[in-house]
């Protein structure tokens, strides 16, 4: 380099300049130095970091090395995204879980996570996958014998692609099945009908698909599951099943036709969710049902005039006790079905949009204790006051609000009417009054919390209420 100002070349062995050395080259040789200096600083403390490391690692290598295996194998079993019963990943992405960072920590970390079966044993996977196959058999290996959740969705639109993997798939696992979830079009699910893969261990069964034309045969006898949940009217007419053990039964767009099949070949249920019943030349009648065993019956959206009649009409239920409706009609025929039945039914829950309640027709329930209501329109408040104020539960116990029809009943003025009449009374402990009154909002907390902190949260306090984590509760 030049020193223009002294016309010298600068050298390490020469002067910097002829003469006295210019303010220019100084500068230039004090910022050299500065830097040399702080080149050397960093050397020494990147030696100094490397040794502190090292003295690290070593003391609490030590302490990770002397945790329990108990505690390591808990400290990953914490780690995994969370899940639904079904294996299903919670979000609307499939991240990388935790758990595969935190066992690359150490060898002996990855060893202890790869021999502890509880991990290995939910898979969440999805048939555009490369390697899948691979994949699926190393986890059932890490498994050991443990039963096994899968959940399979299919987003490759190589359906023939995606047919042999779910073949290979369940070639796998399928002997080792506990649970088994299906999101697939039914193209895909046309891979297994000429299989005979084993499903002794099988006890959940959930199928998802779009509509096929062509009949499947899926899955088989072996198959004996006590839950299903079924998405598609060609679904249930698919399965080639046992039914002897099925307990629980969730249905979506089902025909009369199936609810038929359905309450006829599952003599041991005692829960059944039935939703979307389309309408059709084929909904026309339904042979009258007996079924012993049914507890729990939800009736939910689209079930209305069009089928309900024939459905509810010719059902006799002698154990019923809880009934979930989602339309009034319901409670027309809800009560007629309970006189057939000479059910002792305890618990109704309502999510009533369209309210026109037949009063002359809604018999009084009685021996019914638990009341809940989830959802009651607007413009109907006073129809729910009569509801809970005329008779028709009288031996009503616990009830339960939403905050909606909380709100609905507050904004008549019903809610001290409700509270003073249903208010126990010393000298009538048992005659029909009220053991508990609860007011709860699942989901939406921060609309109880605007409410509480609005003038009708003072009045609230005013009456006496215990607070709870989801709502509140009178008495």
């Amino acid at each position: 380099m030049s020193c223009f100002l002294c016309g010298l070349a600068r050298t390490h062995t020469t002067p910097i300049c002829k003469n006295e050395p210019c303010q220019i080259c100084t500068e230039v040789t004090e910022v050299d130095e500065e830097i040399n200096q702080a080149v050397a600083n960093l050397r020494r403390l990147l030696s100094k970091q490397c040794d502190i490391l090292s003295e690290h690692n070593r003391v609490h290598g030590t302490l990770i090395h002397r945790l329990p295996v108990e505690l390591k194998n808990r400290i990953f079993e914490l780690l995994p995204p969370p899940r639904n019963e079904w294996g299903v990943i919670n979000g609307t992405r499939m991240h990388s879980s935790s758990l595969l960072t935190t066992i690359s920590v150490c060898r002996e970390w990855r060893d202890v996570a790869l021999s502890n079966p509880f991990l290995w044993s939910t898979m969440h996977v999805n048939l555009g996958t490369s390697n899948l196959s691979s994949r699926i058999n190393d986890w059932v290996l890490r498994s050991q014998t443990l039963p096994l959740t899968l959940h399979v969705d299919c987003s490759n639109k190589d359906l023939e692609r995606s047919r042999k993997v779910l073949a290979d798939v369940m070639s796998l696992c399928s002997n080792r099945l506990k649970s088994l979830s299906l999101s697939v079009p039914s193209q895909v699910l046309c891979g297994l009908r000429h299989n005979n893969f084993q499903y002794h261990h099988l006890t959940q069964l959930r199928v998802s698909s779009s509509q096929n034309d062509q009949p499947l045969s899926l899955l088989n006898p072996t198959a004996s599951p006590e839950k299903i949940e079924l998405v598609g009217s060609e679904s249930f007419q698919s399965l080639h099943i046992s039914w002897d053990h099925l307990i629980s039964a969730t249905i979506f767009h089902l025909d009369l036709e199936g609810v038929t099949q359905l309450f006829q070949r599952a003599s041991q249920m005692t829960f059944c969710r039935i939703s979307i019943l389309p309408r059709g030349p084929d909904n026309s009648s339904m042979p009258p049902i007996i079924h012993h065993r049914l507890k729990t019956l939800e009736l939910h959206q689209s079930l209305g005039w069009g089928v309900a009649p024939y459905l509810l009409g010719s059902f006799t239920l002698p154990c019923l006790q809880e009934v979930e409706v989602f339309e009034d009609i319901h409670l027309k025929l809800l009560s007629a079905l309970v006189r057939r039945s000479s059910c002792p039914l305890t618990k109704l829950t309502l999510h009533l949009q369209r309210v026109e309640f037949p009063f002359d027709e809604f018999q009084p329930l009685s021996g019914m204790t638990d009341l809940v209501v989830r959802f009651w329109e607007h413009s109907k408040g006073d129809a729910l006051m009569r509801l809970l104020l005329e008779g028709h539960f009288p031996d009503l116990r616990h009830l339960t609000l939403g905050i909606q029809p909380f709100e609905v009943l507050w904004d008549i003025g019903a809610i001290p009417i409700l509270l003073d009449s249903k208010r126990p009374r010393p000298d009538e402990p048992n005659e029909g009054r009220l053991h508990k009154f609860i007011v709860v909002e699942q989901g939406r907390i921060s609309r109880f919390d605007r409410m509480w902190n609005s003038d009708v949260g003072e009045q609230l306090k005013e009456l006496g209420i215990t607070m709870r984590e989801d709502g509140f509760e009178f008495f």
